[in-house]
Formats: structure tokens, sequence, C-alpha cells
């Protein structure tokens, strides 16, 4: 897992879920596998390959799901850290990330 000031790198394996309490403006990229991403009372289902990437303004919780193992890139849009210029931007201190454990 990588972090730096906007980018945010992990690893997923099979079947496992990570969520973003507030997704808007930021940025998902999938490297390599393949993830379901789903926005709360949003009726789509996104699917991301290795290459693609999806980017919401909409204030909500995303799930992301793991349908192979994967690496993802969680990129904080630069519209967002610029809309906060005094240091501390809000996706900075408002995204937070949680992981469902689930057995192997």
């Amino acid at each position: 897992m990588t972090t730096s000031s906007n980018q945010f790198d992990l690893s997923l394996a099979h079947q496992a879920m990570f969520s973003v309490s507030d997704a808007a403006g930021v940025q998902i990229l999938c490297r390599e596998g393949s993830v379901w991403v789903t926005l709360d009372n949003d009726p789509r289902d996104i699917v991301l390959d290795a290459g693609d990437s999806f980017l919401t303004t909409e204030h909500r919780r995303a799930l992301i799901y793991a349908m192979e193992p994967s690496a993802l890139s969680l990129v904080v849009a630069p519209s967002v850290v610029a809309a906060h210029p005094a240091g501390r931007t809000r996706a900075a201190t408002a995204v937070k990330v949680t992981f469902a454990l689930q057995p192997a």
C-alpha cells in the first residue's frame, strides 16, 4: 500500500471489499485485475478492468469489490485539491476508507 498527498495505492484479494465514505472527486483507477464499484443509492453497476477509471462528483459512499485479485489507485482529483488551497483539503480530511475482511 502506497500513499502520497493525493494518491492511495492498494491491492485487493479476490472477493475483498473496500469502502470510500465520500467518493466525490476521488478517481478510482484499476491498475490490475477487475473490480465492481457501486455508489450508495445509485442504480448503476460500474465494472473496471485494468486501465479503466471512474470519477464521480456525487457525495456518496463507494463500495469497491474485487472480482479477482486487483491493484487500485485512488486519486483525489486536482480540482478538489485546488478548491481548498489552505493546506488541508476537504477530501484529505473527509475521505475515510474501510476494509471488509472475509475468510479466504
